[in-house]
């Protein structure tokens, strides 16, 4: 398997089709939704960097952001969910 990175993109958009073209981008790159607007799943680097630029290149309000959160193997043992979410294998479930 190819070098990845756990990736948690979380991101506040108004704009309903900068928001649908976002979740569709994520989706293509095999990130997963688990909130609303909130997506994560291990992506390979190659893959980071083009998604990383896609994001980049979009056209965002002035209150709209999107957060990249790139965890370490150590930081993502440490993640604690609390409730129910099938799969949440590799995290804490309390």
């Amino acid at each position: 398997m190819k070098p990845g990175r756990h990736l948690y993109i979380v991101y506040e958009i108004k704009d309903n089709s900068t928001w649908n073209r976002l979740s569709r981008r994520l989706a293509y790159y095999g990130l997963r939704k688990v909130q609303q607007s909130v997506f994560n799943r291990i992506v390979i680097l190659k893959d980071k960097e083009a998604l990383i630029e896609e994001i980049n290149g979009m056209d965002l309000g002035e209150e709209e952001k999107i957060h990249v959160i790139d965890l370490c193997e150590r930081c993502r043992s440490e993640v604690i969910i609390i409730g129910k979410m099938p799969e949440a294998r590799g995290h804490i479930v309390i």
